[in-house]
């Protein structure tokens, strides 16, 4: 059974109520983290995330594990869902804002995710009376309550007519730290981002830059600058992956297969081996240079 936060309620977070057209109420299925109003981050995109959007929130939420960070996102298909999984892969809380009453489960193939969320301390949200049905209407005004819970928000990839640009507009408005992610200016799901950052949105240029902005320490940090045995570790993983593709092209789940490595180590090797030119990437397939 939900339950109901008024305006007035010392639960309500202070820096939301300087909000203009926030409603006054909110239903709410969990709770709401304390440390919300210090740490929040929204993270929205495409519904159709590319695996470039995929391999930078894996590179992004290795960073976060074991911060504070509570991250806020719409709920529905591609980056929102992977937000709010990842999130709790990497200890983060969670907070879903729904289109609809937040008793409803939309989509509802993320039953399981709503039923985690939850359970891991987090909250599923919403303006609309239990029993609620989203509507077309309804997306718009559930954005500008994930941009006001926001802190920091991250847009990771959006078209130019999508409800991620809609977010990132009430971010500018309620004077929250937008970040995007740039992405190829002749796909039609980066246009959106790259507009935001023409328009005076940040740069997201990588996770550690990105925690630093929002100043926030990561304990991933020290697998990246950690001791000479996990440096070690480190370059035995990167030989396996070139013996590995030396054989042959492959996705990025039989790679995880074949090394059997913990995921946050495979997506930081990788992220590095990228940059340094010795593998390419292109929609999922990794390969020898």
């Amino acid at each position: 059974m939900s339950k109901v936060l008024d305006f007035g309620s010392s639960e309500f977070p202070e820096y939301i109520k300087e909000c203009k057209g926030f409603p006054h109420k909110l239903y709410l299925m969990g709770e709401l983290p304390r440390n919300l109003e210090r740490c929040g981050l929204g993270v929205v995109g495409s519904r159709r995330v590319s695996s470039y959007g995929i391999r930078v929130l894996r590179e992004l939420f290795y960073f976060l594990k074991e911060t504070d960070v509570v991250v806020i996102s719409g709920f529905t298909a591609g980056v929102d869902s992977l937000a709010h999984r990842m999130a709790l892969d990497s200890g983060c809380k969670t907070i879903a804002v729904m289109p609809c009453g937040c008793d409803v489960v939309h989509p509802s193939e993320n039953r399981n995710l709503y039923k985690r969320i939850i359970d891991g301390g987090g909250a599923v949200i919403s303006e609309f009376e239990n029993g609620f049905q989203p509507r077309r209407w309804t997306y718009p005004k559930r954005n500008r309550i994930i941009a006001a819970l926001s802190k920091f928000l991250l847009v990771v990839e959006a078209s130019l007519k999508s409800g991620s640009m809609i977010t990132a507009g009430y971010g500018f408005k309620y004077g929250r730290k937008v970040f995007c992610v740039p992405g190829d200016i002749y796909m039609e799901r980066s246009k959106g981002t790259n507009v935001l950052i023409a328009r005076g949105a940040r740069i997201y240029v990588s996770p550690e830059y990105f925690l630093k902005e929002i100043g926030l320490e990561s304990a991933g940090k020290v697998l990246n600058n950690g001791s000479s045995g996990g440096e070690a570790n480190f370059k035995s993983t990167e030989r396996a992956i070139l013996s590995i593709l030396a054989q042959g092209e492959k996705n990025y789940d039989n790679l995880l297969a074949i090394l059997g490595v913990q995921l946050f180590d495979i997506n930081l090797v990788l992220s590095n081996m990228l940059i340094r030119g010795e593998i390419g990437e292109k929609e999922g397939i990794y390969y020898v240079l």
